[in-house]
């Protein structure tokens, strides 16, 4: 299911269908060297199945009617925090944030443009123009941002013409206004232009962690999820320098999954992780995972939960979608149904000395369906706050590092949360 875009079902069912029928080759380009070396950091999918995606049980199941009794996303309305946003970046299209230090940083457009800003503002022209081999249709774009820990090389998440996930590393040793022009990471051919995950974050050992959806297709019909060989479906953990070649291997410590699987991965069963952060004082990971018709679902990782199995797609959140849940997958630490105008978890972090105390060890999210900001307080007995805030097409969260807190809206640009003055 599409969240980025509006574009009618039918018209989503039409464009999976066409892009499922083949895969694109991409040819060898400049950043990697050869051709040949470039096939050493990319992923091809294999051939797909002959049977017509709308024949599929996967797609049966995916217009199937929800059950009864999905837990439903019930916030207590919070009317009297003094609470505001006031809008930092004036850029509709807007899709990613990130800070190098307290007053300074890169946001990224969908469309494949980076803009520098600092305290004075940001910079009037594109310090990175990528629109020319950035795709944006459906859950396409140039969807995530990170700066590498010693501060050196922005990296990039998107999605080439050619339908493929690349993640790219720019130098910055020349400076903010002039990033280089980009060495190639890895390279993931998607299927369809559904479910491309996107996001990327750097962890405390300086390891990357890289999410990649199921590859689309309405409930995950080439079985990606279920699959250790493909990276599609899965959340990797890589080790990475640009300097070297190849410039990533699995990190050392990822989960051996058996023969014949992908080193790459560190946990599995994932169908949209649109977005992911650690908590600064835990270390946790909290992942959140766009579900297909039903469940919006989060999942908080430690490191004893290298390998995990997420469940999707015999799983969707903790109801069965294509078989039964057992012992050997992990269940969601928080989820809730689409009803009540709920469609699309977007997450967010866990806050510690924000703006306000009633943020305080609370995860902040909104969904993008109704677009409120919520805090979630995780303990044996869940409690979601509804703030007074709200948004028009909210697609991130970003911290400062004095814990600014900031809103990433598709639809304008990027909004500061801070107290009314």
């Amino acid at each position: 299911m599409a969240r980025l875009s509006t574009t009618p079902r039918f018209l989503i069912i039409a464009a999976l269908a066409v892009s499922i029928i083949a895969l694109l080759q991409v040819p060898g380009r400049g950043t990697g060297g050869s051709s040949g070396d470039r096939d050493e950091i990319r992923w091809q999918a294999p051939t797909k199945s002959s049977i017509p995606f709308e024949e599929t049980k996967e797609f049966a199941l995916s217009n199937d009617r929800c059950p009864a009794g999905l837990p439903m996303l019930e916030p207590k309305q919070v009317d009297s925090v003094d609470l505001e946003l006031s809008l930092f970046l004036d850029l509709p299209g807007a899709i990613a944030l990130v800070f190098l230090d307290a007053e300074s940083g890169f946001v990224a457009e969908r469309n494949g443009l980076v803009y520098a800003f600092d305290s004075g503002g940001m910079l009037a022209e594109p310090v990175i123009n990528m629109t020319s081999d950035t795709s944006n249709e459906m859950d396409q774009g140039l969807l995530g941002l990170a700066i590498s820990p010693d501060k050196n090389w922005l990296y990039l998440n998107r999605t080439d013409l050619r339908g493929s996930s690349v993640v790219t590393a720019h130098s910055l040793q020349s400076g903010m206004s002039n990033p280089g022009a980009g060495v190639e990471i890895i390279v993931v051919d998607q299927p369809s232009a559904m479910h491309n995950g996107g996001d990327l974050v750097f962890d405390s050992e300086g390891r990357l962690l890289v999410s990649f959806g199921d590859g689309g297709g309405l409930g995950d019909p080439n079985g990606h999820g279920q699959d250790l060989s493909t990276p599609l479906g899965a959340l990797l953990r890589l080790d990475v320098n640009p300097n070297q070649w190849p410039p990533h291997k699995p990190a050392i410590g990822n989960p051996d999954h058996g023969p014949g699987s992908d080193p790459r991965i560190w946990v599995s069963g994932v169908r949209n992780p649109f977005r992911f952060s650690f908590d600064e004082t835990t270390g946790d990971l909290w992942l959140t995972d766009l579900g297909q018709q039903c469940v919006e679902e989060l999942n908080v990782l430690t490191s004893a939960d290298a390998g995990a199995n997420l469940g999707w797609n015999l799983m969707e959140g903790s109801r069965p979608f294509l078989g039964q849940d057992n012992s050997s997958l992990r269940s969601p630490d928080f989820e809730y149904s689409h009803g009540r105008g709920r469609c699309a978890i977007i997450g967010g972090f866990v806050v510690h000395g924000g703006p306000h105390p009633i943020l305080e060890d609370r995860y902040l999210f909104t969904d993008m369906c109704g677009a409120q900001l919520m805090a979630l307080r995780l303990d044996e007995d869940p409690s979601v706050l509804a703030l007074p805030l709200h948004a028009s097409h909210p697609v991130a969260f970003a911290a400062g590092h004095a814990q600014d807190l900031y809103l990433i809206d598709l639809a304008s640009g990027v909004w500061q949360m801070s107290l009314k003055e």
